[in-house]
Parts: C-alpha cells; structure tokens; sequence
C-alpha cells in the first residue's frame, strides 16, 4: 500500500500543477493552446514513463541515502515541488523559456534511466538503490522519454510563433476576450448601481466606476445604459488593430463581441 501511494504522489502533483495552472492560462490565452499542451505534454511525459520505468524507486532509494533524515526528506521533497510548480509558471508566462527548461529535465531524467539500467546490468552485486530495479523497463522508458521529448521540442521550435504567443491571431483572440471580459463586468456594476441609485435614470461610465468597475486606461468606455434600455460599449484602442474593436452589452445582458 505505501508503494503504491508512493508511485501515486508524482502523478497526483502533476495533476495538482495542470488544475493550479489551467484556469490561468486558457484565460488570458495569451501564448495560445500549443505552449499550454507543450507544457502539459512534457510534465505527464516525465512522470508517465518515470514511473512506468521503475524510476522513481531508484530516485526515491537515492533521496533516502543522501537524506536519512526524515524531516529533511520531507523539506526537500517541499522544495523540489515548489521549484517545479515555479518552473511551470514561469513556462506560462515565458512558453518558450518553460519548454525548454522541462525539456532539458526530461531529458535528463531519462540520460539518468538509461544509466542505472547500465549499470543493473553489470555483473556482481547490485548498488543498493538499483536493487529490485528491472534493467530493461528503465533503458526502454528513458528511450522513450528522449525521443518523445526531442520530438515535442522540436515541434515547438516548429511552431514557435503560437508557442510564444507572438502570432497575432492567439493575441487578438485574447484581446477580444478580455473586453466581453470586462463587458459583462461593467454590466454587473451597473446592476450595482441601480440597485444602490433606485432613481438614478441613467448609469454613466464614471456611475460605473463608482460601483467598483475598473478597466485599462486606453479602453474606452460608454453608457447610456437603463433598468430598462440601452447599452455598455467598451472600445479598445487602435494600437490592438481589431477588425471591430468594440464590445457591446445591453440592459438585457446580450453581449455582441469584438471582433479579432
């Protein structure tokens, strides 16, 4: 059963990492999907075929030698965790940066695989942390790995204009988003408003401001908006260069989006 729970804790914080993350970068969707699946790719991909190779007994027996401790076992695997979870936000914000980085880590683990099913191989005794291990699953797995690395970075690399977000369509998509974002948002605060303004005839930009809407300072915005008419229109500024950079929410709360 600890066995089990051990082989299950990479993948589990894996899953914790794509769940913390997801929401974050589909949102914005400012590098595009393909840095987003890039990144999941290579994370599933190490841990996958770690596991399925045996190697994370082999990491686990090395750990446990190198810290006997149990207290800072338990500090190292906390910051080997964290500096993982750093590593995909930074992948998030910089895709390319964070490609690369797992990249060269899988690669390296599967450098290390292949190793230590070199040296099971060997005749004689066994090291300690190679005892149990299976020779052929460890060099087949961190083959594997490599080859599936090399071939997801060099698809990137393919690509790099969606996995560095530089590709206007992934850019304009994520502007128009973020004003029918923002458009429902303002139309919150203006249900705000009247709520708290009973008589108010008409909400305005600034009423909106007041009831807690915020927005950037080159989007510009308009309302005539009533309980019972009209409308909230937010335009964002040239330099996006949209086909119709304008995004309309009416009191009824139907949205017409910009268009990238």
């Amino acid at each position: 059963m600890i066995d089990i729970k051990r082989r299950l804790a990479p993948l589990l914080s894996a899953f914790c990492i794509v769940l913390a993350a997801a929401s974050h970068a589909f949102a914005n969707n400012a590098p595009g999907p393909l840095a987003v699946v890039s990144l999941f790719s290579l994370v599933i991909l190490i841990v996958a075929l770690t596991s399925a190779g045996g190697g994370y007994s082999v990491v686990r027996r090395l750990h446990d030698a190198k810290y006997p401790s149990k207290v800072k076992r338990t500090i190292m695997n906390t910051l080997e965790f964290i500096a993982g979870v750093i590593l995909f936000f930074a992948g998030i914000m910089s895709s390319i940066l964070g490609v690369a980085g797992f990249s060269l880590y899988a690669i390296g683990r599967g450098v290390k695989m292949i190793k230590w099913s070199r040296d099971a191989e060997k005749e004689g005794a066994r090291p300690a942390h190679l005892e149990g291990a299976n020779p052929k699953r460890l060099k087949i797995a961190g083959i594997m790995l490599i080859v599936l690395t090399l071939l997801l970075f060099g698809y990137s690399l393919l690509n790099l204009d969606e996995v560095t977000g530089i590709n206007p369509d992934w850019r304009n998509k994520g502007r128009v988003a973020q004003l029918s974002a923002e458009a429902r948002n303002a139309k919150t605060a203006a249900e705000i408003y009247l709520f708290d303004h009973p008589k108010a005839k008409v909400v305005t930009c600034e009423d909106l401001v007041k009831a807690g809407f915020v927005t950037r300072k080159d989007i510009t915005c308009f309302s005539d908006l009533t309980a019972t008419s009209g409308s909230i229109r937010l335009t964002g500024p040239d330099s996006w260069k949209l086909k119709n950079p304008v995004a309309v929410i009416t009191y009824k709360g139907e949205l017409t989006p910009a268009e990238p």
